[in-house]
């Protein structure tokens, strides 16, 4: 029998640090325990194990618990599918009528093949490591299309470690030679010291055609771990990172303690770049190691009806598009253009701000002298707010909330057209506002043609007209901008005669 209060039940649970989870004696991992109140008050789980016999695929499985407040056995719809890191649907699987029992399982084996998850589509299941499943069931026979949503997380823990390689004299290095790598910890994520590396050496080793290839060998004192990776770096002279990429290795109980890397640059690919590469004939590396703990976190948060509108970006990645271009502007990578204050000089791409403003589009569209020195003046705007701006417009975020630096922006993305930030800038004003500052933003308002913000501040001085009319900002204001204050005042006129032509509208009801 299906309850009039029965609903469609929905979980996204995402597996952070997912390529730590199978080593050593774990075979899977479980999901926090949920509740699906609103489905027979029923208690589940979801699991993915690697039980499978090939090892080609993990399996997913939803389980229900051995004891809820729900019936004996009730039959359900369920479809259960894997997101990718921006929340589209990569693969799905979904079957009617099936019947869960207490303590009863169900598991999907081909929604997680190994290889396109590890290796051909990477990117897509297990952006920055993390793997989202969605799962939503719901009673055969439930018409409602309201849902009951969770928000699951799962992080396997890992400690970090971070060491800087220096290689001296490289150039003196020859085809069989080896030279040591002077390691220097640099920090590490947690106080316990699970493993050091002793020491390292860069070998060059001689291939056919005579093309030199570099390997990378650390060595341990002592076995670092069943399993870990390490991910190296090759610094250039402005401090700018070449990957080369990153290396998984498993130990047995007494196998091998040499970590070797060979997908560094050839010796001619540094040789050529030297002195990008190479300052005063020195190699840089920077290596991080990574090792599962073993432990893993568990969070479980359910969605009340208001937060239903995030439940896809709780689903998505944490590393959105936005996420990315804010990196892209803290790092400065490639910039084609510089904006220049009186004192500071901001690195930043033409096609964000083309794309974000149409002043700047048609700055950088014609034949101006912006297109040809590459670089932009604005010598009416201090540093604070051009960063301010241009955080934005990478990454859609205000992260000011000073009066005077918001009214700032406020006049900056007037000025350059940008009219979300306009709006985002005057919500903010308009929940800064005091008495004091009214006049200023009246003036303000005026100045920038915004009537829905000169509106606010005249509701606001009429409301507030007792302290704000003997003020000093206020006698300044009628001196300054007679008109603008005699329009303060029409408008107040105006909400006073209201209130007493409502007030005798009552009275003769009365």
């Amino acid at each position: 029998m299906v309850g009039k209060d029965d609903k469609r039940f929905a979980i996204a649970w995402k597996i952070k640090n997912f390529s730590y989870c199978f080593y050593g004696e774990r075979q899977s991992i479980d999901s926090p325990e949920f509740y699906a109140e609103n489905v027979r008050r029923t208690k589940w789980i979801l699991k993915i194990s690697q039980e499978d016999a090939l090892l080609s695929h993990f399996t997913v499985v939803i389980k229900r618990a051995k004891e809820d407040y729900g019936p004996a056995s009730v039959k359900l719809n369920l479809e259960i599918c894997v997101l990718s890191n921006m929340g589209l649907t990569l693969k799905r699987e979904w079957v009617e009528n099936t019947e869960f029992s207490k303590g009863t399982e169900k598991g999907f084996q081909q929604l997680l093949e190994r290889a396109a998850l590890f290796a051909t589509r990477k990117e897509e299941y297990l952006a920055e490591d993390t793997l989202t499943v969605h799962c939503q069931f719901w009673q055969v026979g439930t018409a409602t299309t309201e849902t009951e949503r969770v928000f699951a997380q799962s992080e396997i823990e890992v400690d970090r470690k971070f060491f800087l390689g220096t290689v001296s004299n490289f150039s003196q290095i020859n085809a069989g030679d080896s030279s040591e790598v002077q390691l220097k910890m640099l920090f590490s994520e947690e106080e316990s010291s699970l493993f050091i590396p002793d020491r390292a050496n860069l070998s060059v080793i001689e291939k056919v055609g005579y093309e030199e290839k570099l390997e990378l060998h650390i060595y341990f004192k002592d076995n670092p771990g069943e399993f870990f990776s390490c991910k190296i770096s090759i610094f250039d002279v402005e401090g700018q990172k070449l990957k080369c990429g990153k290396f998984d290795f498993s130990y047995e109980e007494y196998g091998p303690r040499t970590l070797q890397c060979g997908l560094l640059p050839t010796r001619w690919d540094l040789m050529a770049k030297g002195s990008l590469y190479l300052p005063v004939d020195t190699l840089t590396l920077h290596c991080e190691f990574i090792i599962a703990t073993g432990d893993v976190l568990d969070l479980i948060k359910p969605l009340l009806r208001a937060e239903h509108r995030d439940f896809h970006a709780e689903c998505s990645s944490s590393a959105s598009v936005l996420d990315n271009f804010k990196k892209v502007y803290s790092y400065g990578v490639q910039c084609d253009v510089d904006l220049q204050t009186g004192a500071e000089s901001f690195p930043a791409h033409k096609v964000v701000l083309s794309a974000r403003s149409p002043v700047f589009k048609a700055m950088f569209s014609n034949d101006m002298k912006e297109t040809v020195t590459n670089r932009v003046d604005l010598p009416d705007l201090d540093g604070g707010t051009v960063r301010q701006l241009l955080l934005y417009m990478y990454s859609d975020t205000v992260e000011c909330l000073e009066w005077d630096s918001v009214r700032n922006l406020y006049a900056a993305a007037d000025k350059y057209e940008i009219e979300s930030l306009k709006t985002e800038c005057s919500t903010i004003l308009k929940g800064l506002l005091v008495p004091s500052q009214a006049c200023d933003l009246l003036v303000l308002a005026d100045m920038h043609r915004d009537n829905d913000l000169k509106k606010f501040a005249q509701d606001f001085i009429s409301k507030n007209d007792e302290c704000i009319l003997d003020s000093n900002s206020w006698m300044e204001l009628e001196q300054k901008n007679p008109q603008l204050a005699m329009g303060a005042m029409r408008h107040l006129y105006t909400c006073l005669r209201t209130q007493m032509e409502l007030m005798a509208l009552s009275w003769e009801e009365c």
